[in-house]
């Protein structure tokens, strides 16, 4: 066989190589090291020393990494019980405030009740007193400052388990039911045993509901005094309880109601009262 060899291609004198915008190229592919490396390599080479990888480098900067990261965790574990401690203390401080609060309460509906028992004593030497005093007590009634106690119903919601996706209880659904429980002839409510009056709010925050401020937990339980066979036909045919019992069957929500014989509602806290007062009529002007 015989092999043809490419002729050489010569490159005449004073003109330019076909390559020549691409030297960079050629020269980064026909010395791909340092010239100076390259040198400092075969010095090595010649004095018999190899030019081994730098492990001690290598190992020194992978034990600072594990010692920050070990500093690190030190410091979290250290800082875990401070924080611990501080929660504990705010719940702690919570608690008593709290339980101060309930305690001014009941000295408040103490007092109250001894006020409204002078002031009916006094009213009642006369028929017009008499009549006075039936017209405060049904203005109390209306207001919820009153304690009362009575048949009605008793509907219970509470917050789907973690099997159903931990599916909570709004604060809208709760307002339904209450508006619901009012329109089914209810002459008083209570939430979780929070009186509710015509200036009460439910309100969500966060996962809590506040009913006048108050965070309430689940399950919530809405007690009605009132007819109880009225409410309870009026309340089950209402499109509010065709909804809870859609999200109960959808969500796991828990939903459900039942008449009660005995009912005890404490007052609610007293009212912020707000006053009218007549504008003045404006004298008339005088004819020029």
């Amino acid at each position: 066989m015989t092999t043809v060899s490419e002729p050489s291609r010569s490159v005449p004198t004073g003109t330019k190589r076909p390559d020549a915008s691409m030297s960079l190229l050629v020269d980064l592919s026909t010395d791909a090291l340092d010239p100076g490396y390259a040198a400092a390599a075969a010095r090595k080479r010649a004095a018999g020393v190899e030019d081994r990888p730098r492990w001690a480098l290598v190992g020194a900067t992978v034990a600072a990494a594990t010692l920050v990261v070990v500093v690190a965790a030190v410091q979290t574990r250290a800082s875990a019980p401070s924080a611990a401690r501080s929660r504990s203390a705010l719940v702690a401080a919570v608690g008593r405030q709290s339980a101060t609060v309930g305690r001014l309460e009941r000295t408040i509906a103490t007092l109250s009740a001894e006020q409204a028992a002078l002031r009916d004593a006094s009213l009642a030497s006369s028929s017009a007193g008499a009549a006075l005093t039936r017209r405060i007590a049904a203005a109390e009634l209306a207001l919820g400052n009153l304690r009362v106690t009575g048949p009605g119903l008793r509907v219970t919601l509470g917050d789907a388990g973690s099997g159903n996706g931990g599916s909570r209880v709004q604060d809208r659904q709760l307002q339904d039911v209450v508006n619901a429980l009012w329109s089914a002839g209810a002459e008083a409510i209570a939430v979780n045993g929070q009186r509710l009056s015509a200036q009460s709010a439910i309100r969500q925050a966060g996962d809590a509901i506040l009913v006048d401020f108050r965070p309430l937990v689940s399950p919530y339980v809405v007690t009605a005094i009132g007819p109880p066979v009225d409410i309870e036909t009026k309340f089950g045919a209402s499109g509010t309880a065709s909804r809870m019992r859609g999200l109960a069957q959808l969500y796991g929500l828990r939903f459900d109601y039942a008449r009660a014989g005995r009912l005890t509602l404490p007052a609610a806290p007293d009212a912020t009262l707000h006053y009218a007062r007549p504008v003045p009529v404006p004298a008339p002007r005088g004819r020029s």
